[in-house]
């Protein structure tokens, strides 16, 4: 297959581009500064050449803002352009394509269902409410021209993804070597996450089988936070970790902070189960040692 995948230099990007050559298919970058052989675009002026799109089988559109860091009003406008406004700039330019893709395969995350203590979150609930909650919604709606030309759109609502290498986890323990990887807030909100060689798979499943519409990108075992941290704990070593309280979060690191941290999201992948995806590691402590070793 001939794929375009967006954010090639991305924790995910990188990997996915690596999976995917590694079975045998051409890999094509799209980024503002692409590697050779690559594609280039610049979302923030509106400037895609249709062009350079004609005769790929697949699109993986995985770019966007980090949303680490505080939420001033211009990294929120960050966050909501390079996610939507690119979006719907790349499935416009796909829907007038003379050989369009057969599928786009979208970035989202689980940050569509905002904060919903007590439920069990499958593709079929609504979106919650808040930044996050607004920005996955738009995002998902971006893809719309690209689903009018017939063009098969999976959105991936990925959660926390577990990389020993990059992203948050690295971080995660760091923290708790220095027994700080305690409970956060009353440690009973629940956290969705996925480790990377699973999300890699996931996504080249959404290539390959016919899904559409939203499919989450969680393992099928969520756990509180107080347990994510105790497993983390038990696979540095660690016996014990300093508690973080709410208030200091949310005095820390703001909405950010409240969005990420506190949040009590129980996301279960009913879609990718049912279609015959089957994790490698579905299992947290399985997980969390898999990644340590690669450090």
């Amino acid at each position: 297959m001939r794929v375009l995948v967006s954010g090639p230099r991305g924790g995910i990007g990188c990997r996915l581009v690596a999976a995917l050559t590694a079975r045998g298919d051409e890999v094509v970058g799209l980024s503002r500064t692409p590697v050779p052989g690559g594609v280039a675009w610049d979302p923030e002026a509106g400037d895609l050449d249709p062009a350079p799109l004609e005769g790929f089988d697949a699109v993986v559109h995985l770019a966007g803002e980090s949303i680490d860091g505080r939420w001033t009003r211009s990294h929120r406008d960050r966050i909501r352009a390079s996610r939507v406004v690119s979006t719907s700039l790349l499935a416009s330019a796909l829907a007038r394509l003379d050989s369009p893709p057969g599928v786009l395969v979208n970035a989202s995350a689980i940050g569509f269902y905002g904060n919903r203590p007590g439920e069990t979150l499958t593709e079929a609930s609504p979106p919650g409410v808040g930044f996050l909650a607004e920005v996955c919604t738009d995002w998902e709606m971006a893809t719309a021209a690209a689903a009018r030309a017939g063009i098969r759109v999976a959105m991936a609502r990925t959660g926390l993804v577990l990389d020993g290498t990059t992203g948050a986890l690295p971080r995660m323990i760091r923290l708790t070597r220095l027994y700080l990887g305690g409970r956060i807030g009353s440690g009973r909100q629940m956290w969705s996450w996925i480790d990377i060689a699973d999300e890699v798979a996931a996504l080249t499943h959404l290539i390959d089988e016919p899904l559409e519409g939203p499919v989450n990108l969680t393992s099928p075992e969520p756990v509180s936070q107080d347990g994510f941290a105790r497993a983390l704990r038990r696979a540095v070593g660690r016996r014990v970790g300093l508690p973080a309280p709410g208030w200091a979060i949310s005095l820390a690191l703001g909405e950010m902070g409240e969005a990420l941290l506190l949040s009590d999201t129980a996301v279960v992948p009913t879609v990718l189960e049912a279609s015959g995806f089957e994790f490698t590691q579905p299992d947290l402590a399985g997980a969390l040692d898999t990644e340590l070793g690669r450090i």
